[in-house]
């Protein structure tokens, strides 16, 4: 990797000729975005037949095909993600109807999520604006606030984000439980909270009917082999594009979504056939700078300006190494710093840090 280094012009809005750009690329195209669901979405559920029909027969060789519908699972999810943001159809009843229908492959209540995930767009790096439990995986408290804790609330803490947890245990316990429920919904959330009953409700008889066909251990099998990896590879994708050396955490004022598109957020260059899996979404900082633009136009917008070449660049092995790091963001140096790195004081002075160098 090369070095790098943040510009240290600030945006404070979108460049007029960075607009321009943007606007080629905001338009969906529907028969594009159409093959996108329909191959996805049949490539998954044929993934699925063949997967119970196996287990049911014994034919274990089929776990073979286990990962491909882990990965069509995760490519689901971006087409979801995408009709939140009203970016693959342009038509929002359409948007709504595909993405309410994926919900029901990736067990994320639509309307709840696409509620969540407009509020860390509006809020993403700003440290004004933290502690929504959607953000918990793009989120971070600062160096002072990690050492006025007691110190079992650092332990807490530590434990909290203890790797091992946060990225093997935690995603099947999202998916599978904490979607189940309307968390953080305030009570004039009627339609999110709506959404996740009637999610709920659709996945009782889907569930059901495959356990009275195909039995519970069955079931729980097939689940767990396609839905634990995706989980996990979802949440890996989304800690990496927002927690990561070199990002920039500002508050208000300073704070504004395009500059924070640039130094909130990684451009995870993914070998191709990760890359059709993902949807694309390593392209997160064209996507942040503009979520109107759909997956298949985000790389295209990215090479077609030279302001995009600014945001920070991880290859598999940098993504790898950031979800292994537990950081902190330390407001003194501007820096994320590592948690091993923060040296309690018996004085109750400021810790010493040791900052990574951004190369």
């Amino acid at each position: 990797m090369g070095h790098y280094q943040h510009e240290e012009q600030h945006y404070t809005k979108r460049p007029d000729d960075v607009t321009a750009v943007i606007k080629k690329y905001q338009r969906s195209n529907p028969r594009t975005s159409l093959v996108q669901v329909v191959s996805t979405v049949c490539a998954l559920l044929a993934c699925y037949i063949l997967l119970y029909a196996g287990f049911m027969h014994g034919w274990w060789a089929v776990l073979l095909i286990a990962p491909i519908a882990s990965g069509l699972s995760v490519r689901t999810f971006v087409l979801q993600h995408d009709c939140g943001h009203g970016s693959l159809f342009r038509h929002d009843y359409t948007n709504n109807l595909v993405g309410r229908l994926c919900s029901l492959l990736t067990l994320t209540p639509y309307d709840h999520w696409k509620r969540h995930h407009a509020l860390h767009h509006g809020s993403w790096n700003n440290t004004d604006s933290r502690g929504r439990l959607s953000d918990m995986y793009s989120d971070c408290i600062t160096v002072r606030e990690y050492s006025a804790m007691t110190k079992f609330q650092k332990f807490l803490y530590r434990f909290k984000i203890n790797p091992i947890l946060s990225i093997f245990v935690m995603p099947p316990i999202i998916f599978f439980i904490s979607y189940r429920v309307a968390f953080d919904a305030p009570r004039g959330w009627a339609r999110e909270r709506l959404g996740v009953y009637l999610t709920n409700a659709c996945l009782f008889f889907i569930f059901g009917f495959l356990i009275w066909y195909a039995g519970l251990k069955i079931v729980s099998l097939v689940s767990f082999v396609v839905i634990y990896p995706a989980a996990v590879s979802g949440v890996w994708l989304f800690l990496v594009q927002h927690k990561f050396e070199g990002v920039l955490w500002k508050a208000n004022p300073q704070w504004s979504a395009f500059d924070a598109s640039l130094t909130g957020c990684s451009f995870l260059r993914l070998p191709r056939l990760l890359r059709w899996f993902s949807g694309n979404i390593g392209t997160h900082h064209v996507h942040h700078a503009a979520p109107g633009i759909p997956n298949y136009h985000l790389l295209p917008c990215h090479n077609d300006h030279p302001i995009f070449q600014n945001a920070k660049v991880l290859n598999m092995y940098d993504g790898f190494r950031a979800s292994w790091t537990n950081m902190l963001w330390d407001e003194d140096t501007r820096k994320m710093v590592a948690l091993r790195s923060v040296r309690s004081s018996r004085n109750h002075r400021l810790p010493r840090v040791r900052a990574y160098s951004l190369k």
